[in-house]
């Protein structure tokens, strides 16, 4: 009886990580809710100039009608203005967390070591990348790239 040769190694789906490497995805979620966090406080504080506009409006007009409809726009703005502060922010900061933990992930397990070289790697590559993605012109993303390099 004749025994098969089985010569590819299977790698199982749990294979252990690098001791010191990081959960890519719990730090994907860690990055949007801070990003979240951030987003939607910058906002706040930004409103808070547009706020004392609607108190300027409101001392002209002696109607409660229109003193409520106004009030009533403005919550409704700042409510859109802090929620889509939230939202984008979190989307930037979790797709640059998720970017530059893959790509550290990556690179520790592609060369079998955790130092700090994965993490300039990482972030080198991860910051040219978001500076191509920069609003401007392309010789103004070229220069951010360069700098992301850096």
């Amino acid at each position: 009886m004749e025994v098969p040769d089985n010569s590819e190694a299977t790698v199982p789906y749990n294979s252990p990580s690098l001791a010191g490497t990081v959960n890519w995805g719990t730090a994907t979620v860690v990055g949007v809710f801070a990003g979240m966090l951030y987003g939607g406080s910058k906002e706040a504080a930004a409103s808070v100039s547009k706020d004392a506009e609607v108190m300027l409006k409101l001392g002209s007009t002696e109607d409660k009608r229109e003193q409520y409809r106004l009030m009533r726009d403005a919550m409704e703005k700042r409510f859109i203005r802090v929620t889509r502060g939230s939202i984008v922010g979190g989307v930037r900061l979790g797709m640059f967390t998720a970017a530059f933990y893959g790509i550290r992930n990556l690179l520790a397990e592609k060369r079998g070591v955790h130092d700090v070289f994965n993490d300039v790697g990482a972030g080198s590559a991860t910051a040219s990348a978001f500076g191509l993605i920069m609003p401007g012109s392309l010789r103004w993303r070229a220069r951010n790239m360069a700098l992301g390099q850096c």
